[in-house]
Parts: C-alpha cells; sequence; structure tokens
C-alpha cells in the first residue's frame, strides 16, 4: 500500500478515535428522510439501496409496527438459506449425539497428549485421509462456523430485521459462550427457542426461559448447585452420590450474574447475602444431560415447568429433547430472604420461580434494562429523560419488551440530531451493513470468520458473561481501524471468499465515484470523504477504471462515515 494510503487510513482512524461526527445529513434532503435513514441504522442492521424508500412509502411508524410484528411478515429466503445448513436445525441430543467426541477419538488423544508435541505429531500422521475428513466433519468447530454463517445470513437478508436486532441484543445481555464444554452442543437451541421467541414478549418470561435452559445452566454452572445437608440426608448420607454432591455443594456463579447482569444491575441494591439466598432458592434446578441420554437413559415424558405450591418435593421436569429439570432432593428447603421478601420453608421450585418474580418485576430491572437498551441503540451517554420514560413504560406494562422496543423507536430523543451517527458500529454490525449496503451475496466463508474474529467481535465466542461490549470506545483504536479498512479494501476488491458484492454497483465503463458513494452512503453528504477518496486515486497509477471504482468503494466502506451508525 503507498504511503498516502496509510496516511489516508491514520487520518480517518484518529476522526473516528476522537469522536468527530459524520458529515450532516443534506439540507436539500428532507427531514423524513433522515429520521427513516436514522432507524434503518439503529433498528435493523443498515439500509439496502432500496430500503429508505420503503420506509418512506409505508411511513416509519408502520414500518416499525409490521417489524414489531415478525411472525406477518415472511422470510422464505432465510428459512431457504438456512437448510444449506444442516447442523443449525439440529436438536441438542442430535449435535451431542453427531458431533460429540467417540470415546475411542478421546482415549487416543488423551494418549498422544501424555506423550507430548510428538504424540500429537505421530497420531496425527497415523490418520487416513479419510479419518481425516470424517474428524473434521464432526468437529464442534463445524458446528460454531455453521452457527455463525446462519447468523449472517439471517442479518443480511432477513425481512425480520428489527427481530434479528434485538435477538443479537438479548442474547448478548444474557450470553453464554459456545466452547465451554457441553455449551457446544446448547447454544443453537439456546439462541433458537430461549432469546428469539421471547424478545418481545414479557421480559419475565424471557429470564426464566434463559434461566431454565440447559445452555445457561451449564455455563454458570447452576446445574451442579445443591443443598449439601439435604442432599446428603436424602441419600442417608452414604454412596458414592452423597460424596460428590458435598465436594459440589451452593454455587453462586448464577446468582450473582442474574443480579448484577440480568436484571439489577451492579448498583441495583442487592448484597452478598441476596447473592447466597438466590444461589439457595436455585438449588436443584439442572437439566438431564445429553450423555445420558445417549447411553439410552431416555427421559420421562415432560410434565411441563409449572409448579404449585406444596409441591417441594416432587421433581418437576421441562419440555425438549434435554430437558431442565428441578431435582427436589437438591433443592434448600429452608426459609430463604431475598431482597427483603420473605420465601417460606418447606417448598420447591417456587422458591425459584418467585426470585424470577422478584428480580423481573423490582424497580432497578426496569432502570438497568433501559439504560442498556439506551446506551445500544441511541448514546453511550444516555439521556436521563429517555431511560426514565423506557424503564416507566417497562414497569407500567410489566416488562412488556415490545412494547419498551416501540417506545424507544419511537421517541424524540432516539431521533434527536445529536445522536445521530454518533455509535461506532461495532466489527460485526460493519460486516452485515457493508454487505447489505453493497447488496453483496453471502455464503458460508471461512474468511468472514476469520475477519470477525480478528476483529474481536466473533459471534458467540465472548467468554465472559457480560457479553460484548456496546461502548464505541471499546471498538476504537487504530489497529482496530487498520483492520476495518483492509475489511472495507478487501470485500470491495472481491478477496473475500464467500461474499460477493452486487456486481451493478461496478458498472463497466466510466461511472462518477459520487454515484458509487450515494448508493453506499445514503443520506450522508458525500463531498469531503469523496475529496479524500480523489486524493488516495490521484496517488495511485495505472489502475483500471473497474479497480478505481472497487478502490473508492472500499475507502468509503472504511471511512469514519460508514463506520458510524
Amino acid at each position: 500500500m503507498a504511503p498516502h494510503s496509510n496516511r489516508w487510513i491514520l487520518g480517518a482512524a484518529t476522526a473516528l478515535s476522537l469522536g468527530v461526527a459524520a458529515l450532516p445529513v443534506s439540507a436539500q434532503t428532507p427531514a423524513d428522510s433522515a429520521r427513516a435513514l436514522h432507524l434503518l441504522s439503529r433498528a435493523s442492521w443498515g439500509p439496502r439501496p432500496s430500503d429508505i424508500g420503503a420506509v418512506l412509502t409505508m411511513g416509519a411508524n408502520t414500518w416499525l409496527d409490521r417489524q414489531l410484528n415478525p411472525e406477518n411478515l415472511a422470510d422464505r429466503d432465510v428459512e431457504a438459506r438456512l437448510k444449506l445448513l444442516p447442523t443449525v436445525s439440529l436438536s441438542m441430543s442430535e449435535l451431542y449425539r453427531d458431533y460429540s467426541p467417540r470415546p475411542a477419538d478421546v482415549q487416543a488423544a488423551r494418549k498422544a497428549q501424555a506423550m507430548g508435541d510428538s504424540g500429537m505429531a505421530k497420531m496425527q500422521d497415523a490418520m487416513t485421509p479419510a479419518e481425516r475428513r470424517e474428524r473434521a466433519a464432526r468437529s464442534p468447530q463445524r458446528l460454531h462456523a455453521e452457527l455463525v454463517t446462519a447468523k449472517l445470513q439471517r442479518s443480511v437478508f432477513s425481512e425480520r430485521q428489527l427481530e434479528d436486532v434485538m435477538t443479537d441484543f438479548w442474547f448478548n445481555h444474557f450470553n453464554v459462550f459456545f466452547n465451554k464444554g457441553q455449551d457446544r452442543y446448547l447454544v443453537s437451541d439456546y439462541e433458537r427457542s430461549a432469546i428469539r421467541p421471547n424478545v418481545f414478549g414479557k421480559f419475565e418470561n424471557l429470564l426464566i426461559a434463559t434461566a431454565q435452559h440447559p445452555a445457561m445452566l451449564f455455563y454458570l454452572d447452576n446445574w451442579q448447585s445443591v443443598y449439601v445437608d439435604t442432599a446428603a440426608r436424602a441419600l442417608q448420607n452414604t454412596g458414592p452420590l452423597a460424596a460428590r454432591l458435598r465436594a459440589r455443594g451452593l454455587n453462586e456463579n448464577y446468582a450473582r450474574e442474574l443480579l448484577e447482569l440480568h436484571t439489577l444491575g451492579v448498583d441495583g441494591g442487592y448484597t452478598q447475602a441476596d447473592v447466597i439466598e438466590v444461589a439457595r432458592a436455585l438449588t436443584g434446578w439442572t437439566y438431564e444431560p445429553p450423555r445420558a441420554q445417549q447411553q439410552g437413559q431416555a427421559p420421562q415424558r415432560p410434565a411441563g415447568n409449572r409448579a404449585r405450591a406444596g409441591r417441594g418435593m416432587q421433581e418437576v421436569r421441562g419440555k425438549g429433547d434435554v430437558p431442565f429439570v428441578f431435582r427436589a432432593q437438591l433443592h434448600d428447603r429452608d426459609e430463604k430472604t431475598v431482597l427483603g421478601q420473605k420465601l417460606a420453608a418447606n417448598r420447591g421450585i417456587e422458591d425459584g420461580m418467585d426470585v424470577m418474580k422478584i428480580v423481573a418485576r423490582h424497580p432497578s430491572t426496569a432502570r438497568f434494562i433501559a439504560t442498556k437498551l439506551v446506551e445500544r441503540f441511541v448514546s453511550d451517554k444516555p439521556p436521563a429523560d429517555l431511560v426514565d420514560h423506557l424503564a416507566d413504560v417497562f414497569q407500567k406494562t410489566n416488562g412488556d419488551l415490545r412494547e419498551v422496543t416501540r417506545a424507544l423507536f419511537t421517541s424524540d430523543e432516539f431521533y434527536s440530531s445529536e445522536y445521530r451517527h454518533a455509535k461506532v458500529k461495532t466489527p460485526y454490525e460493519l460486516v452485515v451493513s457493508a454487505a447489505r449496503a453493497t447488496g453483496a451475496e453471502v455464503s458460508q466463508s471461512r474468511r468472514s470468520i476469520d475477519l470477525l474474529r480478528t476483529m474481536g467481535h466473533l459471534p458467540y465466542a465472548e467468554p465472559t458473561p457480560a457479553g460484548f461490549p456496546a461502548m464505541s470506545e471499546d471498538w476504537v483504536n487504530s489497529g482496530a481501524m487498520l483492520n476495518r479498512m483492509n475489511f472495507g479494501l478487501d470485500l470491495a476488491g472481491g478477496r473475500v471468499d464467500g461474499v460477493r458484492i452486487d456486481a451493478s454497483l461496478m458498472p463497466r465503463g466510466e461511472t462518477s465515484t459520487d454515484v458509487l458513494l450515494t448508493a453506499v452512503l445514503p443520506g450522508i453528504d458525500t463531498k469531503r470523504l469523496s475529496q479524500r477518496i480523489s486524493e488516495d486515486l490521484a496517488a495511485q497509477s495505472g489502475l483500471t477504471q473497474r479497480a478505481r471504482l472497487q478502490r473508492a468503494l472500499g475507502l468509503a466502506l472504511g471511512s469514519p462515515e460508514f463506520q458510524r451508525r
């Protein structure tokens, strides 16, 4: 790359890192066009060339109402695309059956590992090509690759854009880590059955769905949290199981994150004593491991997950092929006090269900959720009036997420000019919005996954319960900006395998770069950007017209103007 180009990139990085605002909407652009563009930049994964006109035709409120009721929007294109990714529709037990390591392979790997690097090399050398292909086909990384590809397909092509954006938000809020043990076989269903169906429902139902899903139970270790005294007494204090239970004991991991990250927030008014009491209330909340089912220990017929008072010693089983199970013999049946509210003794699953109700309806939860929504969709510095408004809607509707989301995207603060182009896109938002802006065709691509990993935003791969950050400053530095610029140039130049931009953006013959920039950056005054790109192109020699357009497009996709939403 020419030195002039490096200066261009570093200048763009500096402009973004210093918070320089994107260019204002042209005075000739109608106010409703600006509003439509802003809505699409936040409530979807970015506008396609035809989207602004569609929003203007039907009206922003009508578009939003349609998006808030996604069941009425046909999504046949995405459904057809997902059928080409066979693992994403498999159940949890099917994934475990077909893709978990075989006992012989595990034994061989352990033996080779004990021998050091030479042992691993010998094991690889001893494998036939067919065995290597078969092992690669069964690799958990194949599951991750297809899961990420499915997410990209939905984000780029789905007509249910707001549903997909909110699924991403709520998955991140209730984050689980794909690469933690059995979660490799559980995360796909977690998003499919616990998150996506509940993003426009009641927050309390979403909270319970995540709490009882095997992916969360395993990730934050609640599946093995037991009340030792009760469990040991039930087993007459003898036997290997009683010994294992004593070693496990009470686990506070999920209880702490439930209060700090999922509901009240770190300053929400809970104490360490509350963490312990919540953990006690959730003892016995576990699941039927897929391993047990694979070995022929078929689960009993699901009995649903509702429990009446007085059923303290009755086991409760949820629905699903790897069901949630409440094991009463592992539950602490003594009296508890959670956030000042008494939970009577001698109860069962209703202890945990009451905890979910208490925290879901707590005023601190309303404010914490409102703040996170405003941080994600409006500004890194949430306007207090909008947070108050959303928290009020949350409480008055008993956590109706459809109405809270509607209130967010119809508020005057959301459309305030000071918040337009105020958020820096995350790397995932950049990749998807670039694909949508250029009409790109996206298929399964190792390069796309490597790009997201390099930029620090590979879906399902964040190990911490807090999920990926929402603040712009966490995504902006000169190294990250260089990666973003390289992505733009590679995409425009056709060097991202599995991603091909719409050929009509690069017509043969003479085409002004201004025409190209207007198509990719609708609603933004591209005069200054066009000047910077023209200066860069002037420093290049021997480029064909097509190569000039490709470079212009790549620079536009890597520009501060496109990096903001």
